[in-house]
């Protein structure tokens, strides 16, 4: 640097301009890296929410089929009972 300011004294325009530029650039791709990072962990926990809400569901639809299941017996239990008695 100091050798071409001897030959062309305003260079040191270009150094600055340089450095700057460099450091914005450096600085991007930083703020890139962590934006992607933080969009990565965002989307795992949503996948991870997703599959509990999922499993739960999964959990409460078995219980109602057990239960419809239950009412089913107990109804024809009942019709059962009313074949039964006399009229």
């Amino acid at each position: 640097m100091y050798e071409t300011m001897e030959v062309y004294p305003l260079s040191w325009i270009f150094y600055i301009i340089f450095i700057f530029l460099t450091a914005f650039v450096f600085l991007n791709m930083m703020v890139g890296v962590v934006l992607d990072v933080m969009t990565q962990e965002t989307a795992a926990k949503e996948h991870d929410a997703q599959e509990n809400n999922h499993q739960a569901l999964v959990a409460q639809i078995g219980e109602l089929q057990s239960q419809i299941a239950r009412l089913a017996e107990q109804i024809d239990a009942q019709s059962s009972d009313n074949k039964d008695q006399p009229k």
